[in-house]
């Protein structure tokens, strides 16, 4: 209630609280997952809620905002091969038609974050929580996004396995320029990764 906030590009706004106080809604409705009752969202100047009035404002739009979920067991479709889990976006924003074109692509994503690329033909099962984790930032970079919102990314991993992924969205956030918005209840976490800090 009566949130308000702004995240410079290629930064990282850590939004901190206690269990329950909203700060994964704040992630929905940024992404547009949730509709605001009250107020606007503005995205690179533009009112979210004018663009959403149209399908293709609304594509591009979805284009260049992603969101990492919490939990990577339950983020990913245990029925799909990786190959379709990171394919998915692709395909629905069309930007591969050609299927040996659409297997070099994610291919290269696996690779980017610290996958194989032959990871592609397997199945979420048969990876570890950060391994799955390292899946669902692929799939939330394959549009190319401007601006990642993660949320709790690493709170079910180990500690070393956090520090890995942590370590990974920081060498992505500083090679590709993205705006993060990083919520975590772990000080010592936003302490590594944010610039800026909302309580």
């Amino acid at each position: 209630d009566g949130v308000s906030f702004a995240i410079e590009r290629g930064k990282t706004l850590a939004l901190v609280g206690e269990s329950g106080c909203g700060k994964s809604t704040v992630a929905r409705l940024l992404v547009g997952l949730y509709e605001p009752t009250r107020g606007a969202v503005f995205f690179d100047g533009q009112d979210t809620g004018v663009l959403k009035s149209s399908a293709a404002n609304l594509r591009g739009l979805r284009r260049r905002m992603q969101m990492i979920f919490q939990d990577p067991y339950a983020s990913l479709n245990p029925r799909w091969t990786v190959l379709d889990i990171i394919g998915e976006p692709l395909r629905e924003h069309g930007l591969f038609s050609d299927a040996a074109a659409m297997r070099a692509k994610v291919g290269e994503l696996l690779l980017s974050v610290g996958l194989a690329s032959a990871d592609m033909e397997k199945f979420p099962h048969q990876f570890s929580g950060g391994q799955r984790q390292r899946i669902s930032i692929a799939r939330a970079l394959a549009t190319q996004p401007e601006f990642l919102v993660c949320d709790e990314p690493t709170s079910a991993l180990d500690v070393s396995v956090q520090q890995q992924v942590l370590g990974l969205l920081a060498e992505l956030q500083r090679r590709y320029g993205m705006s993060y918005l990083f919520i975590s209840h772990d000080l010592a976490v936003v302490r590594a990764m944010s610039h800026r800090v909302l309580v």
